[in-house]
Order: C-alpha cells, then structure tokens, then sequence
C-alpha cells in the first residue's frame, strides 16, 4: 500500500470527520421540460414568472445546483433573460439564485442550452422552484394542454414588479390569461460538494498561561465552492470558560486566564444541503515556574550584631501574571533558627531577616547556607542564599587624616565651654564609642567629649603659646585607634610673614615669551589663616615693563613687552618684593639679568624671482635681490637652494646653471626652488621662482650644402623639383623657419621656394636648351635671424622624342654624376686588368700535366671507372645595360611625384 497515501487517509479521517447528506441532486437530474411548444407569450412584458403549479413540474426535490439551462425561445424575442430559482423563507418568496442569459434575435424559435460556469451555479434546495424574468417581451414560449382547457393543475404565478437580485422577494399572482400552460424552461442539476477546511489548518498549539485576553487562537477556515457555510464549535474537552469560538469570523480566542494542560475542540463545516466536516484542534497551555531573579547571593555581617537586621531583598518573578507566589526557608545549614522571611517594609518582596539576638560566633561557625523555596501552587524552584559571619571592626575616624590636621581659632571669640572641633567616627556593629586625647604642650586649654566634641574648658587669653597638637584616640569596647593629630592655632596672637629664598639672582633670556613664569618668591607665616598680598618695585624704572608680580602668588613673570637684549639698554634689574599679612610685612629683593641670544635671520619676503637664460653650464642667471634681516648684529649670512639644476654661491648669492639647460629639448621655463639663509646656527627660507628664457641658440639647417637636380623644360609651372626643408632646434618663434630664394644666376625667377621648403617651377622653362645647368641659392631663416644657405644644381635633360616629356623631378642617381662615372670606370678596368694578369700566371706558370699523373695514379687506387671529360660552354659576356637620364630609376629615398602644385 502506497505510504503517502495511507497517511493521508488516516490523517484525513483523525481531523476532519465528513458526512454526506442523502437527498442530493444526482448528476444530470432535470427540472422542468422542453415540450412541443407553439404558442408565445402575448400579454406581459418584463413580468417575472415563478412556475408554481399544483402538478410541480418546476419544483426541485433535492439539494445541488443547477449546471445547465435549456430555454425554448419565442418567436421574433430577444434580449437578456434571468433564470431564477425562488425560495419559499417563512412565507415570502425570496430570490435564491440568478443567471443572466443573453438571447440574439438569430435564435428565436430555438431552443437554447447554457451550461453555467462552477462559479456562477446556483445552489438549491428541496421546495425550490424555477421561475424567469424577460427585459423585454416574454422570451420563453409555452404550449397549453388539452388546448388550454380543464382543470387547474398546470396554472403557473407571476410578478409584474419582481427583482432580479438575489434576496429580492415579491408577491406572486396567478397567471390567468392562459390555463395549463407548459414553459418552454428547464433547469439541469448536479450535486454538491462537501465542504472542506482549508489546508493546513493547525491541529495542535501549544501557549503559555499568561497568554493575554482576547488572544487569537485558532482562526477556523472552511470552503464550498458556490454553496453557503454555517462554522459551529461542537464541543470542548475538558469544559471551560476561558475559550469564545465566533462562527462568523471563524475565530477561536481567549477570554478569561486560560486553564493549564490540555484542551480539545471540535468544530464542524456544514453547508446548505446539511453536507458536514468537522476538524479537531488541541491547545495545550504551559505554565511559566517562578524565578528567583537574584539568587544564589550572600552578604556579610559582623559577629556582635544584636538587632533584628534585615539581610536580603528577594527579586521572585511569574511570567503567568495571574499566579500567586508563596515563598519560605526550607533549609539552614548549619541550622540557625534567628533566621526568617517576611515581606521587606513597605513592599511585597521577601525579604531575609536576622532576628535580635542570633548569637553569631565567628570562631564557632562562619558560614550558613540557606535554602529558599519558592511556589506558584504549579510549580517550584529554590535559591540559595549564603551569610558570612565577620569578626568585629575597629572603629574609624572619619574627619581626621592620618596625616596632618590643623584648624584656627580666636582667642577674641572663644569662651570656656566653646566647641571649637567635633571628632566624627563610624563603626560597622554601631558599638557605642568612647574618645580621648592627649595635648602638647601639657597645660592644654582643651578637653574631648564621648560625643567628639573638643570644648575649650579655659580661657584663651593671655595664652603666649600661639598652635596646640592634640593627639586623639577612639574605643569601641573592643578596639583602640588612634592616635590622630589636630593642631589648634590661635590665630589672633600675630606673627609676621617671613621670605624664605631672599635674596637671590635669576637670568632671564632675551625674547622670553609673556607672562613666563621667571621665579617665585615663597613666606612662612605661623599665622596660616592670615591673607597675604604680594607687591613688588624695581630699578631701573624701566623693568616694570618686562616684570610683574602676581599678588596672590608671589611668582614673578615677564609682561607682554618683548625683551630685546640688543636694544633693552640695562642688562640687569633689581626687584624688590613685599608680602603683609594685612597687619605686617617683610621684603626681599631679586636680581635679574638679561641674557643675550642668538636669533634666527629672517626673509622679509616670502617669495622672490630671479629671471635668466638657457645656456650651458656656469652660465649665469643672476642674483636674487634678497631681503633678509638679522638681529644679530655683525653675523655672517650663507645661502643654500634646493634645485639641482642651479648652483648659489653661499656669501654673494650669484646663481648660475649648474648642468646644461636647453628649454628647446623639454627643460621647464621655470623652477621653484626653496632658498635657507642660515647665520650658522639658525635658519630661515623663502621660496624663489627663477625663471629661465628661451633663446634663438639654434641656426636653420639644410640637410646638405649643395643639391643637384634635373629639370624638364617642359615641366609645368608649379611642379615641384624637390622638398628641401631646413630643420631648426628651437621651439616657438625662434623654431619658425621662412625660406627665400636668390635666382640671380638664372637670370629671371624661374624657380621659387614654398613655406615649406618645397623647390618648384616657377616659370616656363621652355627658353633652356638640353643639358644646360642652372643655379640658384636658398636661404632658410629662423624667427631669430639666423641663416642658412644651399644651393641647388638644376640640370635640363634631354627630350625624348618618341614619347612625351615626363619631368622626372628628383635628386641626381649615382651614376648621373659625371665624377661618380669616371672613377667608377677607372675601377672596372683596373680590375680587368688584374683578372688577365691573373690568368696568364696560372697558364704560364702551372705544371698541368703533373697534376693530371698524380689524379691518375691516385684515381686507379680508389676507383673502377673514368669520367668521360665534357667541354663546358661559355656564353659570352653580356653587354651591361646602359642607362640613360630618360629611363633610369633613382636611388634617392625621396621622390616628388610630377602631378604636385603647390598653392
């Protein structure tokens, strides 16, 4: 058996329980009929009719839908017809169901079937009946039995003024134009479904008790596509209050605390045709323990405590709001009965108390574990809280340091029995505390108190000792601390303050910022509680402006006047400083000296710009118009650069170009360089733009000094003989080269030269005779004005007379040079000459026959057989090829083509 497929049965059959009601429309089950109809309705028009009749042709029997209409149509009827089933509610008939059904003229007198879509099939129920409403004209048509006469069994109902809403009722009358009539109308019906609730619908949850009222729970969800669904909540296992099911949103919610454990519910899905389906759901509700927030703890407390002490706070929380939480000691360990909860004051938290009278011992027992149980009648949990016992504490004085401790007094306004100190102690076990003292000297005007407080039981006037040192002790009835000192000054027996580091000699330097601390003058005064004021005067006059006292300090300080050794005049200062105490004074006196101090040279500007020209190195640039100032009279200054392209002299500052400098192959036109000045200890810089100027330091050049060409004398005017231009290493205007041509030689200006430095006809050259030489000189001219001068050879060709003239334009081949052909043919003879020399030694001098014996005899050793000999033939020498201007091809690399004119 498939798995799948037995799980889903079983789950199918566990949740939903579904049951069919019997009495349900079979499929095809037909109401109504379709008889041989003849005749059309006449009388009404947009009338509704219910076909209720006493033979209930039209009445549905059974639960379903209808899935197919079948409609006998009139003769010449169309437009919209709404087939209906009416409903008997309570009386009054109310519209259950509707289908719109368009009629085109084209289908009078036949009989139309609709199948309705499952979305629009009308749901139906036994005692339904069928009824129609035409828009117009009545569409259906009928047919009278027994021709119309007879009894009364087949009268049908009508409404002049029924809806076709669903839920529209109406008031239906019997339909009497007519007597047994049978519409042409009938309904198909089908079965219904059963209802199903939706998939994945929750069986199981699981919530806490603190779940909030109103909660949802379970949202129940059933459908039945086309039918009606009544949701009911049929039962509740075990019974409870707490739960509240609505059937119309289908929601399951809390209303009350909802109980702990287990509860099921069961609800059903019935439709119209009483089809059911139920589906179990079971909520399970936990309970949230109690939690003991700040246990396990502990706390410390003193063996000697004797009072009911309160020990502990507990934090317990529920998360279940509604439960009630008890708590109590279980379990002491050792056992010590004193201890106890009970409700903190003034809240309701626990609290862990000691009781009066405990009896700790801390050499008996030193540690108690107590175990504290808290429950919500649901659920336990326990904490556990442990005491530790310490040995009793000393005492502390509080308002006492452990070093020094002095106050002040008037004799004036002191009497006997004045509290002039009250000594403030604490003691962890609040032991009753006792206090006494000792006094130096020993005939002490004071006396201490178990309060602390120390009362004057003399009188203090008259008193020459001016400070009592009082020694005081603290007991707790176990301890004894102490001593701590208090001294008691009697402020009104006056002592004048005395300077303590007077006389005594300080340099101040040179330049000293403001308000410099340079030193400070320090007093004793027995008097402590005295104010004292510090003033000062100084000679020369002159120093009250770089010195100053502080009057509550005593420090003295340089004023915001710079102080200039150079130009202060008087190098040393004497000041005299006072201090009172209101009542006396003293005073000593402070010599101050002022010290020189080299001071840095300084460029008055921050830039400076020197201007020169490219050249090599060693040319000179310049020297910079620097500003500097020193304070320092008499020092020597150097300079120093930082650009490597540059060298500075150090004293006179001359700039010169350190390597060769052409801005023509990319150097900057400028250089910024940071310049130091220097006095040998200190320094300053400044920045120095130097900038250096391009120069015509290039000269226009040919790439030769001479040319030589031919030109045709029938070239055209405007053909270019040559490209000749003349390169020049500058850049910018001294790099533009201009060109001019001097045609002196030729008589007239046959030729010209281009922008460019291209050679052409200028005029006819028709007038020049074959072989005729001509010159001209060219210039090439810089933006500087430097020159360059080249001449150029032009030699007429002869003309071919049995083609025409092509000019040939170009620079003379190897062979067109009269002085390259002459010792080119020197070359050759001379090398003839050697090859025949050569020849006529081997021929008179070589011993042919010899060398033939000694083949022989080796040739009979090593081979079997003899080659014949052959006479080579020699073809004769050709006859070079012999160029003339008309047909040879140059060699130079450049060649102008015929068809150039230059614009």
């Amino acid at each position: 058996m498939n798995f799948s497929l037995y799980w889903f049965t079983s789950l199918y059959v566990s949740f939903w329980n579904v049951r069919t009601i019997v009495g349900q429309c079979a499929a095809g089950t037909e109401i109504g009929k379709n008889p041989n109809v003849d005749t059309d309705e006449a009388f009404l028009t947009g009338a509704t009719f219910l076909l209720k009749s006493i033979d209930n042709t039209y009445r549905i029997s059974c639960c379903g839908f209808v899935t197919q209409w079948d409609i006998d149509i009139g003769t010449a009827r169309s437009g919209t017809l709404y087939a209906e089933v009416w409903r008997d509610v309570s009386g009054t008939w109310t519209l259950a169901g509707v289908n719109t059904i368009l009629v085109d003229a084209g289908e009078a007198l036949t009989t139309k079937t609709v199948v309705v879509a499952a979305a629009d099939q009308i749901a139906v129920q036994d005692g339904d009946y069928l009824g129609f409403k035409s828009s117009g004209a009545t569409i259906v048509r009928y047919d009278k039995t027994a021709n119309g006469v007879g009894n009364t069994n087949e009268i049908v109902q009508f409404s002049a003024g029924a809806g076709h809403a669903v839920s529209n009722t109406a008031t239906f009358g019997e339909y009497t134009q007519e007597n047994n009539l049978e519409f042409g109308f009938k309904a198909t019906l089908g079965p219904g479904t059963t209802p199903q609730f939706t998939a994945g619908l929750a069986t199981t949850s699981t919530v806490t008790d603190d779940t909030a009222v109103g909660t949802t729970l379970l949202t129940v969800v059933a459908t039945d596509p086309g039918d009606t669904l009544t949701l009911t909540l049929q039962s509740t296992t075990p019974a409870s209050t707490a739960f509240n099911f609505d059937p119309a949103s289908g929601l399951l919610t809390s209303v009350s605390n909802l109980p702990v454990g287990t509860t099921t519910f069961v609800f059903r899905a019935t439709d119209l045709c009483l089809n059911t389906v139920e589906h179990t759901f079971t909520l399970t509700v936990t309970n949230y323990p109690p939690v003991i927030e700040n246990l396990p703890a502990s706390t410390e407390i003193s063996e000697d405590v004797n009072v009911e002490t309160q020990l502990y706070v507990l934090t317990v929380t529920d998360a279940s709001l509604a439960d009630t939480v008890t708590c109590s000691i279980t379990n002491v360990s050792p056992a010590l009965p004193a201890l106890y909860l009970r409700y903190a004051t003034g809240t309701s938290n626990y609290a862990i108390n000691l009781r009066a009278g405990a009896g700790l011992n801390y050499d008996s027992i030193r540690t108690y574990t107590v175990t504290v149980e808290c429950d919500d009648t649901k659920d336990t949990t326990t904490g556990t809280f442990t005491l530790y016992i310490l040995r009793n504490q000393a005492p502390v004085i509080t308002n006492l340091q452990t070093t020094s401790n002095s106050i002040d007094v008037a004799s004036s306004s002191v009497s006997i029995g004045t509290n002039v100190y009250t000594v403030t102690s604490t003691d962890l076990e609040n032991d009753q505390l006792y206090y006494n003292m000792t006094c130096i000297p020993a005939t002490c005007p004071f006396k201490i108190y178990d309060s602390g407080a120390i009362l004057a039981d003399k009188s203090l006037s008259g008193l020459t000792d001016t400070a009592y040192d009082l020694f005081i002790y603290v007991y707790d009835g176990h301890t004894l601390v102490g001593p701590r000192s208090l001294t008691i000054k009697i402020s009104d027996i006056n002592t004048a303050p005395v300077i303590t580091n007077l006389p005594t000699t300080v340099s101040v330097a040179e330049n000293t910022a403001a308000t410099t601390d340079v030193y400070t003058v320090t007093k004793t005064d027995v008097n402590s509680l005295d104010t004292h004021t510090w003033t000062s005067t100084i000679s020369p006059a002159s120093g009250s402006l770089y010195f100053t006292i502080d009057s509550t300090t005593g420090t003295v300080k340089t004023s915001s006047t710079n102080i200039d050794y150079e130009t202060i005049g008087t190098t040393s200062f004497l000041l005299t400083a006072y201090v009172s105490d209101g009542k006396a004074s003293a005073s000593g006196t402070l010599t101050i000296s002022i010290t020189n101090q080299n001071e840095a040279p300084q460029f008055l500007l921050s830039t400076y710009t020197l201007t020169g020209n490219e050249g090599s190195a060693g040319t000179t640039i310049g020297t910079p118009s620097f500003s500097v100032s020193d304070p320092d009279a008499g020092t020597t200054l150097t300079y120093t650069q930082s650009c490597p392209e540059l060298t500075m002299n150090p004293t006179t500052k001359l700039v010169t170009l350190s390597t060769n400098y052409d801005v023509d192959t990319g150097s900057a036109t400028s250089l910024s360089c940071t310049v130091t000045v220097s006095d040998g200890e200190l320094t300053d810089t400044a920045t120095l733009n130097v900038i250096i100027d391009n120069i015509n330091d290039n000269t226009p050049t040919f790439t030769a000094s001479s040319y030589s060409f031919f030109a045709s004398s029938t070239a055209d005017v405007g053909t270019i003989i040559a490209s000749l231009p003349a390169t020049d290493g500058d850049i910018g205007t001294f790099g533009d080269v201009t060109y001019s041509i001097d045609p002196t030689s030729t008589g007239a200006n046959y030729f010209g030269i281009s922008s460019t430095g291209d050679l052409f006809v200028a005029s006819s050259l028709s007038g020049f005779y074959s072989g005729q030489t001509l010159a001209v000189s060219l210039t090439a001219t810089d933006g500087g004005g430097l020159t360059d001068i080249a001449t150029v050879t032009l030699i007429i060709p002869a003309v071919a007379t049995t083609t025409a003239i092509t000019t040939t334009d170009r620079y003379l081949t190897f062979f067109e040079d009269t002085r390259n052909v002459a010792w080119f043919v020197f070359v050759i003879l001379m090398t003839l000459g050697l090859i025949v020399l050569n020849a006529y030694f081997i021929v008179r001098f070589v011993d042919f026959h010899g060398i033939k014996r000694a083949c022989e005899r080796m040739c009979r050793r090593k081979r079997k057989w003899k080659p014949k000999r052959q006479i080579i033939s020699r073809s004769p020498t050709p006859i070079p090829y012999v160029r003339t201007p008309a047909n040879f091809e140059t060699w130079n690399a450049w060649r102008i083509p015929d068809s150039f004119n230059p614009q």
